[in-house]
């Protein structure tokens, strides 16, 4: 239980610290943190958390250093719940207010999407081209290669996770991450049929008979099926509906002191049921998990209203700015980085060469963020605007 805390401190220590480092680089290239209205400040902080928790789980995955990968693993579970909770809760939040626009949707996912994506595997992909040589690819190569475009979608052949091995093996220890952007999508594209249910008790019907339909749902506790992404999808909207209500029967729940409460509970109830039970790395995914992060997530929510001197914290704001593109980076930030450490540091597994080569990852990542978020992200963003703005005045 020792070994497993000290992931936990210190990914949160190296969370305070990345903060820090990313509003230093920030004011040093120009990125901002947002404020426009409508915009909500607690859920942009949530993001930085989320690609934080994922960036931990890899962290102690791929370094070796967790023997049993338990803490490490539901780290990765908690930041992807919380990924997919914020999507569900945001476009739903979109259908209800009257604001999702089919014809325009699509074009401005794609543009926030693809190309910070595109630019992330074409760079991986040269790297690995470069170190095998510049072999010529042959027929079955350039498929693979293609295939590693389609955020996860594309068939995976010989290869492990949801990516292809192209020039040399174990590219989902680099590129696999793309697999969320799957789901991500697969729950845009059924966006304009819940516009048209537009009511909530229907969406929960739809979503008992996708379930039932396509997936396992008596091995639901088992951690081998995908129900809970959709459980979180749909955990998120829930807290659409329950926000009708927080200024009348709901108003204590959404009470700043209260939401602290409720925060505290869920992750007292996450610890415990992680460091308690005899868990093992494939049941951490299980509806178990999702209702212990519920509670972490809807205190986000409750505080969108909220003052709050966490929230307001430029640095974690910004962090969550860039988090996309340090979703993306970190993975084969942190592969070439622990293969480098394995190769220099006599013991890389000891404490401290666990901690510095993990500062490490954070460092390399987060300046390849904020620079991706800078020059590529916020282009396409603006570009993704003013195509709106025209749009609009005509």
């Amino acid at each position: 239980m020792r070994q497993e805390l000290f992931y936990i401190i210190l990914v949160f220590i190296l969370f305070v610290v990345g903060c820090l480092y990313v509003s230093f680089l920030s004011k040093r290239v120009g990125v901002e943190a947002t404020e426009t209205l409508g915009f909500s400040n607690s859920l942009e902080v949530l993001r930085g958390i989320a690609a934080f928790l994922v960036f931990g789980a890899h962290s102690t995955m791929y370094f070796g250093y967790a023997k049993n990968q338990v803490v490490a693993a539901a780290m990765g579970e908690i930041g992807v719940m919380l990924f997919f909770m914020l999507t569900g809760h945001l476009f739903w939040g979109q259908i209800k207010a009257g604001k999702f626009k089919a014809d325009s949707f699509f074009l401005k996912r794609a543009y926030r999407l693809v190309p910070a994506m595109f630019v992330m595997i074409s760079v991986i992909m040269s790297l690995d081209w470069i170190i095998s040589g510049f072999l010529v690819p042959n027929k079955e190569q350039l498929v693979a290669l293609v295939r590693n475009y389609g955020f996860g979608f594309g068939k995976v052949v010989d290869s492990i996770g949801d990516v292809n091995d192209v020039f040399s093996k174990n590219m989902y220890l680099r590129i696999n991450n793309i697999w969320t952007l799957r789901w991500e999508w697969m729950f845009y594209l059924v966006l304009p049929l819940l516009a048209v249910f537009n009511r909530f008790i229907l969406v929960t019907i739809f979503s008992l008979f996708v379930i039932i339909l396509f997936m396992q749902p008596f091995q639901i506790m088992a951690g081998t099926t995908d129900i809970v992404f959709i459980g979180a999808f749909w955990l998120g909207a829930l807290c659409v509906e329950l926000e009708k209500f927080r200024e009348s029967f709901l108003r204590i729940i959404f009470d700043k002191t209260f939401s602290y409460v409720i925060l505290c509970s869920g992750v007292i109830i996450i610890l415990v049921y992680l460091l308690h039970y005899p868990l093992q790395q494939k049941n951490v995914r299980i509806p178990i998990l999702i209702f212990t992060v519920f509670p972490v997530f809807f205190f986000f929510v409750a505080n969108k209203w909220n003052k709050n001197s966490f929230i307001s914290w430029k640095p974690a704001q910004l962090l969550g700015k860039v988090s996309y593109s340090f979703y993306l980076w970190h993975l084969s930030v942190n592969y070439y980085v622990i293969s480098i450490a394995n190769r220099i540091l006599k013991n890389p597994q000891a404490l401290l060469s666990f901690m510095i080569v993990c500062a490490v990852m954070m460092f390399v990542g987060l300046t390849i963020s904020v620079l991706s978020f800078k020059y590529i992200e916020d282009y396409f963003l603006k570009k993704s605007h003013r195509k709106k703005v025209l749009k609009e005045s005509v």
